[in-house]
């Protein structure tokens, strides 16, 4: 492969992450440039297991919140009748190797794991009621464990369970790459979505990247922006700095040795009102 062709792989790379991130950051920039960059956490996750030896009844848990936007992202959990598993899993670990143990174990498991779903249903509904975004958002461990072992020990009605969790940031981006179901993805943009939203995230599909710029005009010259129509070719300066404004710039000739990024010519899609 080629220097060029190495570069645009990369570049086209950066910008299927990017992408991705602005999905989950409803559209913000900013965000999903900080979230590409691995600057930007909105989601946490909390990794448990618990043990009521009395009734021969052991679990693990993973659990992601999403924190920026208050929602349950996902929730699962693995309900077996000794205690093998457990004891072995390692809440603190990485969320990723936590993950990755979890899915052996449900694989492995069979039918001793009857009552996970059940359970899993208890803690998703429970956890919403209990509000605990606000407890991991302030980073209270103990009283995020205070409540995940009260939802357990309603949903069992026996002993107080033996519970332990650890607290990790992450965030949306790397729960898609790593295969996480995240739910209510699509609707992450607040609010029922304007004709323009639709049409906005319609031509972001068209395009192999999405970067942020604005538009230069001249009313000295006698042209506004209002005056800009579809299809009319126009000067454009690229707003930020991210890997992927300044990889489009460089093949467009349009950076500089001092890492200043020149307007570059563009052609008019459409133009959309956001507000």
């Amino acid at each position: 492969m080629t220097p060029d062709g190495a570069s645009l792989e990369a570049l086209g790379e950066q910008a299927k992450l990017f992408n991705i991130a602005m999905k989950h950051t409803g559209g913000d920039m900013e965000k999903a440039r900080l979230m590409v960059a691995g600057q930007y956490d909105d989601v946490t996750a909390i990794k448990g297991k618990f043990a009521l030896p009395a009734s021969g009844t052991y679990g693990i848990f993973l659990i992601f919140l999403n924190i920026a936007t208050r929602r349950l992202v996902s929730v699962n959990s693995l309900v077996l009748p000794d205690s093998g598993f457990t004891d072995r899993a390692r809440i603190f670990d990485s969320w990723k190797l936590f993950n990755a143990d979890f899915r052996s174990a449900v694989r492995s498991s069979g039918e001793s794991s009857a009552g996970s779903f059940e359970f899993s249903n208890h803690l998703a509904d429970s956890l919403e009621g209990y509000d605990i975004f606000e407890v991991v958002d302030s980073w209270d461990l103990d009283a995020a464990s205070d409540i995940i072992t009260e939802i357990v020990e309603k949903h069992y009605r026996g002993e107080t369970p033996q519970c332990q969790i650890e607290m990790e940031k992450t965030s949306s981006l790397a729960l898609e790459l790593e295969g996480v179901q995240i739910e209510g993805a699509d609707d992450v943009r607040r609010g029922t979505p304007s004709g323009a939203d639709d049409r906005l995230t319609e031509i972001e599909r068209q395009v192999q990247y999405v970067v942020p710029g604005k538009v230069i005009v001249s009313p000295v010259r006698g042209k506004y922006i209002n005056d800009v129509r579809p299809g009319e070719n126009i000067r454009v300066l690229l707003t930020a700095k991210d890997a992927i404004s300044v990889k489009v710039a460089k093949l467009l000739n349009a950076y500089t040795e001092e890492g200043e990024i020149q307007p570059i010519k563009g052609r008019v899609k459409e133009k959309l009102s956001q507000g």
